[in-house]
């Protein structure tokens, strides 16, 4: 037991020694070739955060099809579609059911945006370093991030919970205080929480208890 705790915290230490080290490439001159609008807004002014439309799920279980909507409609403004009519769709081929859980998992999530988007990518983080990693790559990229969390972070029985992460804050000289910003379909409004702690973006991500929810994310990318 003791020598799991001086390896858990050793990790926690290179995490938050290698959060340091990514928040002083950014502040300081270094910049990459071809650097873009948000990359260079996270390196100037320590934080960046996507303008994506947040929107209040209709249903008390849909923050599946909710999070797709508004990832959707970043990617595809020309040709924007309604919660209903994904809900109505995830109904009819069963992903989603509205009163047994997981109501909509992330196997099935996939399914339901490639019905809509051409170009849908999806994995899995293994650790809070490379979880950080492609939050950074993806949305100083320009592409918001659908991630699977818990719907309190502050309590590991609250259920799983789809979000879509908009954006980053990074203090170099605090790698504690890294927030991350996301649009929360049950308030319907663009938070922001701390990505470390027992009630971190992290930890919520890490332990959703989704099937396969563990680190899964998904992006739906513009054409």
């Amino acid at each position: 037991m003791k020598q799991h705790g001086m390896k858990k915290s050793l990790l926690m230490r290179l995490t938050i020694f290698n959060l340091f080290c990514i928040g002083a490439l950014l502040s300081s001159g270094f910049t990459p070739m071809a650097e873009g609008y948000w990359e260079r807004q996270l390196r100037l002014k320590g934080k960046m955060n996507l303008p994506v439309d947040a929107i209040l799920q209709l249903k008390y279980t849909s923050c599946g099809e909710a999070v797709i909507v508004m990832a959707y409609n970043f990617a595809y403004p020309e040709t924007q579609i309604t919660e209903q009519e994904v809900i109505e769709f995830a109904l009819a081929e069963g992903y989603y059911t509205e009163s047994k859980a997981p109501f909509t998992s992330p196997t099935n999530m996939v399914k339901i945006a490639e019905h809509y988007a051409d170009i849908v990518s999806t994995g899995r983080v293994k650790d809070a370093n490379e979880g950080l990693a492609l939050l950074i790559k993806k949305l100083t990229g320009g592409d918001p991030v659908i991630i699977d969390i818990l719907a309190r972070l502050d309590d590991p029985q609250s259920g799983a919970h789809f979000v879509v992460a908009t954006g980053i804050a990074m203090d170099p000289k605090n790698p504690n205080a890294t927030k991350i910003y996301y649009n929360d379909p049950l308030t319907g409004t663009n938070r922001s929480s701390y990505w470390l702690g027992t009630e971190g973006v992290w930890n919520a991500w890490q332990n959703n208890n989704d099937p396969g929810g563990s680190g899964w994310w998904m992006i739906i990318s513009s054409p």
